[in-house]
This record gives structure tokens, sequence and C-alpha cells, in this order.
């Protein structure tokens, strides 16, 4: 998720007067009792592109692709979207392949490998903007090690605007954080004396085939790129991701982003060490978090998983490693987690009560858009 507080900070003002009537009628919209195409959840959720990739039995089965808005092109399997923090799994996929070639240690304190002390920036996007950094002094900064990055335990908050500051004690309990692998993407930089783009191509991009992914912004990234848009279908307002952040900047495909899914199903001691001890999140909900990954438990087996919500954005992705089956959902619209539950559900048929979890819930500006239909 990006950090745009003021997002946050306008949305927590009508959150509460819209939550209620919200939530009856996303519970109508997204429990039907048998699937509906693409096509039709886009347009009754003014979600202007979408692209779905399903995995069956380790195999890459189909791209299926639809436009909900009047006006908008239908984005074809090569478009790009903004994944937001789809990227996250993937940069924690790049960290674990280091791990196991002995590169970094996943117990060891991060700060082992910032020798220099961490410079943090109020804005990741503008590094070095104005000025605008605070170099982290707090001594509880020695106690994160990179598991704790990779877990969302090490007391970060999600975003901080201004001097990072922690919310809790390294290691006590989970806390989603953005900053967090912020932290741990500098680290990495440091170790192998490359910026995050040129790590993730050499390590992750090429070698699994991911012909068209990025992490930053470039003309060949815009030409194939589908525009954002609002809750209610209108465009917003493109904002390049010119700087590489492990936590939101992938720009991806949702065949390319099949490939890396395929890579994990495939790895049994990768997905041996990304459930390995993993950290409760919601008890119950029967969430939890892995390495890089949440983690859903049914009645019928173990789920991975991660959302991802940019401006004018959101994705989704789950897949089961006892099947080998996967889906990947990247859409153009604010209003795209609502259409995913029914792609999850018709794709892996499960209770799935990971869509009742309140981070999932649409925030405020977008229940004002959508109800209200004052759009910001």
């Amino acid at each position: 998720m990006t950090p745009f507080p003021h997002r946050f900070a306008v949305a927590s003002l009508v959150l509460t007067l819209l939550s209620a009537c919200a939530s009856s009628r996303e519970e109508d919209s997204s429990t039907r009792s048998s699937p509906q195409p693409l096509q039709q959840l886009v347009v009754q959720s003014k979600v202007c592109g979408a692209a779905v990739a399903v995995i069956r039995q380790h195999a890459l089965r189909s791209v299926t692709t639809a436009s909900g808005c009047p006006g908008w092109a239908t984005p074809s399997p090569d478009s790009l979207f903004q994944a937001a923090s789809l990227g996250k799994p993937l940069f924690a996929y790049a960290v674990l392949k280091l791990a196991r070639e002995g590169v970094l240690d996943l117990d060891a304190p991060v700060m082992r490998y910032l020798p220099h002390g961490y410079r943090h920036a109020f804005d990741p996007l503008r590094p070095d903007r104005d000025g605008k950094t605070d170099d982290v002094a707090d001594p509880r900064l020695e106690a994160v090690t990179i598991r704790m990055l990779l877990q969302h335990t090490a007391g970060l908050p999600n975003w901080s605007s201004g001097p990072l500051r922690f919310e809790g004690t390294p290691g006590l309990r989970w806390s989603y954080s953005g900053e967090g692998y912020v932290l741990l993407q500098r680290a990495v930089e440091a170790i192998m004396s490359q910026p995050l783009e040129a790590i993730m191509r050499d390590r992750v991009f090429r070698p699994l085939g991911m012909t068209r992914s990025s992490c930053v912004w470039t003309p060949s990234v815009q030409e194939a790129l589908i525009p954002g848009a609002k809750v209610n279908g209108a465009p917003r307002e493109a904002w390049p991701l010119k700087q590489g952040v492990a936590a939101f900047s992938l720009y991806t495909t949702a065949e390319d982003y099949a490939h890396f899914v395929l890579a994990v199903l495939t790895d049994r001691e990768l997905l041996q060490t990304i459930e390995l001890a993993p950290i409760d999140v919601d008890a119950d909900l029967n969430l939890a978090w892995g390495m890089g990954w949440g983690i859903e438990r049914t009645s019928s087996g173990r789920y991975l998983w991660q959302w991802g919500n940019n401006p004018g954005y959101r994705a989704f992705v789950m897949l089961r490693p006892a099947s080998g089956d996967a889906v990947i959902l990247l859409s153009s619209g604010e209003g795209g987690l609502s259409i995913a539950k029914p792609v999850v559900q018709n794709a892996l048929p499960d209770e799935h009560r990971v869509f009742q979890w309140s981070m999932l819930q649409p925030d405020g500006l977008d229940l004002m858009c959508r109800y209200v239909l004052l759009c910001l």
C-alpha cells in the first residue's frame, strides 16, 4: 500500500458514517451462488480494466481481461498494471533466495548490513527531496531482524511522512509495515551494491521470464500501462513511480506475475520457509503471516495471499500450495477489491474468510465516492 497519508486522514472522517451501509451492500455483491463472468463483475463494480490469471495444477491455464467503463479499451494480456503491494512477495522471494545462497542471514539484525546507519526518507518516491530525511537513532532499530521485516513484526508504522518512529517492540506483534520493506530494501541494495530495479531484473524478472515487469516507470512501461481509475470509473491522474520501492512500485502483467507464482508453487523448500513459524494476524479469521505472504487457514487447507492498493489500482493474489492452484487479479479501479472475492471463489472455491478482514474493506474515501458520489 502506498504512502498517501492525506487519503487516510480524510477517510477517517467519513468511514464511521458509511461503513455500516457499505458492508451490507458489499456482501450482497460478492456472495453469489454461481460464478459471474469477469465482464459482468467489472461492469457492476465500475472497474475500468481487469486481468485475471488462473493456474491449475502448476500450469497457467488462462488469462482473461475485461473493461467495465464506457470508453475504456479492454486490456490485452500484455497490458501493464500497477500491482502495488503484490511487489512485497516478489521482493521477499529475492530476499529468501539470497538467504538460501548464504548472502544474508534472516535472523541477523538488519543493521549489520547498514553499518553507516539508516537514513529514512519522508517520501520514498523522492528520497532526496528537499533534504526531508531523518537518521533513525532509536536503539530498537538494532533489534530488528530481516525475518521481522518480512513478517511485519518489526514494530514500525505502515508509512511515516515525518521522522520514523517505532509503534511497538520489535518481534512482539504483527503490524503491517511498508516502511519495514523500505528498510529491508536499503539493506539488500547495500549488500548487492545495486539499486532495487537491477536486483529484481537480474535475480527475479529475467530468470522467471517476467519480460514486461519493472519496479520503475519508463517510457516503455507508460506505453503498455492501463490508466488508473477512481471508484466511480473516472480516470485517476497518473503518478509515475520513477523510484523503485519494494513495497509498492511494481508494474507487471497478469501473465508475468503468474510466472512468479508458478516459481513459488514449484519450490518446496521455499514454501516450507515461507510457512515456517507464521505470526498470528487475526485468530478469529484464521489469518497469519509468513515470510512475505499472508496465510489463510481453512478446513480444507492453507492458502498464501497478498493484496495491493495504489491510487487508481487494486490487486489480489492467492495460491493453494497443496494443489498447485492460484489466481491473480490486477485491476484499474479503486473498486477492484470488490471483485476479488468472486474472482477468487470461482478459481479457488472455499470459505475464504480473509475477505472479512478489516484491512481489505474499502476506506472512507472509496465509500464516499461510491455512495455519496463525492470522489476526490
